[in-house]
């Protein structure tokens, strides 16, 4: 094989797979505005795939509606997949670029805000589901489980730095992460009590400085 062909070769198939991302975002953005709209029973992969500009082969290859549900909690939250390490993602990094507990505090909140914001429907939608259907209820116990994972690594990286208060058991800390972080306190604080964004930031940072950290 000559050279040019090799190249081309590389070429062509670094382009499908650019494609390929493209189109998967785009179904995955379509499937975050629909079941953030109608909710998850009333969402079906038709409409997603009009939405998307796709057809609904596509979409039905990027799994059943549950998995393109969690995939788009993923894209929207930290931006990786199901098994992608939040410590790796660019939020990720920046929650722990820190060097003080009041900067943890405070970065914390921000990424909070921006993720709730951008998951909150795709999550209620979620939530709403499995009220009523025993096999997505269990896949929303397990996502719930691995969020409060992710809460586990950052107060443990928390922990590591001196932050976080000693008085308090390592599994009451990551629980008060997890309960002060989740999407339902911010739709409480945006939806019912009006806040913006930067009420909503100093809040949950105040609530983390003094549920978390110490002194």
């Amino acid at each position: 094989m000559s050279s040019r062909e090799s190249s081309g070769r590389r070429y062509t198939s670094t382009l499908r797979a650019q494609q390929a991302a493209q189109t998967r975002a785009r179904v995955l953005d379509a499937a975050r505005e629909l079941f953030s709209e109608r909710g998850f029973a009333a969402t079906t992969m038709p409409e997603i795939a009009r939405r998307a500009g796709v057809s609904t082969e596509t979409v039905q290859s990027h799994g059943p509606k549950i998995a393109l549900l969690k995939a788009a909690l993923d894209a929207f939250s930290f931006g990786g997949g199901e098994d992608t390490d939040a410590r790796e993602t660019d939020r990720g990094r920046t929650l722990l670029a820190v060097q003080s507990a009041p900067e943890a505090v405070r970065v914390a909140a921000e990424v909070l805000a921006d993720i709730n914001a951008a998951t909150r429907g795709l999550w209620l939608s979620f939530s709403e589901a499995a009220r009523s259907d025993a096999e997505v209820a269990a896949q929303f116990r397990a996502y719930v489980a691995g969020v409060r994972a992710q809460n586990a690594v950052l107060v443990d990286e928390w922990a590591q730095r001196g932050f976080l208060r000693s008085d308090v058991p390592r599994e009451e800390l990551v629980d008060r992460a997890a309960l002060i972080g989740s999407v339902e306190l911010y739709d409480r604080a945006v939806r019912l009590e009006g806040m913006d964004r930067d009420a909503y930031v100093r809040t949950v940072a105040g609530l983390f400085a003094a549920a978390l950290t110490a002194g």
